[in-house]
């Protein structure tokens, strides 16, 4: 990953980087586990869960003020579909026929993210826009944090 512009060293930027070293570190489990066969539920449902609530940051925050102060619409709609079909390829569980196929979209997706749209982005936005987007990425921690009812009943 590149260390070139700054952007991973402060505000969610190198939040968003350092989720994405985790994702990585968990899809090469998961490439392991699916190669040699051995059950690694737990790995996916954690790799599920991060990556649900990366995309969101990501969407409701980063991608927002992106579009509306750079010329990059379409590479954060492809983005977009991208989280799209991971998710959809993903739904099926760790037995899923595309898991294998969502874990190599995942590696050039972040590629995409690190070397294409956050140095472009890291200096384009203004210090408000940054403030917007760490409360977003609070927002969605609140929200994937927060106990779901069937958690509070049980």
């Amino acid at each position: 990953m590149c260390d070139y512009c700054g952007c991973r060293r402060s505000g969610p930027t190198a939040e968003l980087a350092a989720e994405h070293e985790h994702l990585q570190d968990l899809g090469n489990l998961l490439h392991t586990a699916l190669h040699d066969g051995v059950d690694a539920s737990d790995v996916f449902d954690e790799f599920v869960r991060l990556l649900q609530m990366h995309a969101a940051k990501e969407e409701v925050g980063l991608f927002v003020h992106a579009r509306s102060s750079t010329p990059l619409s379409d590479q954060i709609d492809a983005l977009c579909r991208e989280h799209n079909d991971l998710h959809r390829w993903l739904a099926d569980g760790l037995t899923g026929p595309r898991v294998p196929d969502a874990l190599r979209l995942l590696v050039t997706h972040i590629d995409d993210e690190e070397y294409d749209l956050f140095p472009h982005i890291f200096h384009a936005l203004d210090p408000e826009q940054w403030d917007d987007i760490e409360l977003a990425h609070r927002a969605v921690e609140a929200a994937w944090d927060a106990p779901t009812e069937h958690q509070e009943t049980s």
